[in-house]
């Protein structure tokens, strides 16, 4: 049986954020164009909008809840009949819920700008002290797995940085590329241990290179003590 080689990208298993005073300020235009109308998760293993890395579909949202501060009346009809009381957990429908460069967002149920960025029956407008948690999942293009045979080159893009190329999961003529980032000349070192999973008989079936998911790094043992804290996965368009 060939060897298959297993990468699922950096994320937190769950993430929560206080709101404060500025941030309804910030928010109180619901056109929402500013990158102060979002919350920012981290934790993904490269900058909120590195290509490869950064979260964009709402496919990797498993939930997204908010915890009141206190009484408020301005949330979503379909919210539990639209007021809610101090300390009480509402999950947000996902229709609600926009993420895109790795920046969530929680659709209003009330307030000024244009309506199509409000939703007044699953939406909730946001008070100071409201927390709200996001929980992730297994999402589009969050993990591959390729068989080694289409591993066709290793290179050093950089001194942290180490970039695998396979052949497409489409079947056409661009690579997918998966860059890991690892401490600093550590570029042998990952090819070495590749190479130790690639021909070695000490693997079979499916081995783990890099799991970042969960905020735990989990990786073949061949790869451990390199520093690994980051990894893109780009793979041909049109998936």
């Amino acid at each position: 049986m060939e060897t298959y080689l297993y990468f699922r990208k950096f994320r937190p298993a769950s993430q929560s954020f206080t709101i404060s005073a500025t941030n309804v300020s910030n928010w109180a235009n619901i056109d929402q164009g500013s990158a102060t109308s979002f919350m920012e998760i981290t934790g993904i293993g490269g900058s909120y909008n590195t290509a490869g890395a950064l979260i964009g579909s709402e496919t990797e949202i498993a939930s997204v809840t908010v915890t009141s501060a206190g009484s408020n009346s301005n949330v979503g009809s379909n919210i539990s009949g639209g007021a809610v009381v101090a300390d009480e957990v509402s999950t947000i429908p996902i229709a609600a819920v926009d993420i895109g460069n790795s920046r969530l967002r929680i659709e209003p149920a009330t307030g000024s700008g244009d309506s199509d960025n409000k939703d007044t029956a699953d939406g909730y407008t946001l008070a100071d002290g409201d927390v709200v948690t996001v929980t992730l999942q297994q999402g589009l293009e969050t993990s591959v797995m390729y068989p080694v045979s289409s591993l066709i080159g290793i290179d050093a893009t950089d001194t942290g940085s180490t970039t695998l190329h396979f052949k497409s999961l489409k079947g056409d003529g661009t690579d997918d590329k998966i860059a890991i980032a690892h401490d600093n000349g550590k570029y042998q070192d990952i090819v070495n241990g590749i190479n130790a999973v690639v021909n070695g008989n000490n693997h079979s079936g499916v081995v783990t290179i890099v799991d970042g998911s969960d905020g735990i790094l989990k990786t073949t043992k061949e790869l451990e003590g390199l520093g690994i804290d980051g990894m893109t996965i780009l793979l041909e368009s049109g998936y």
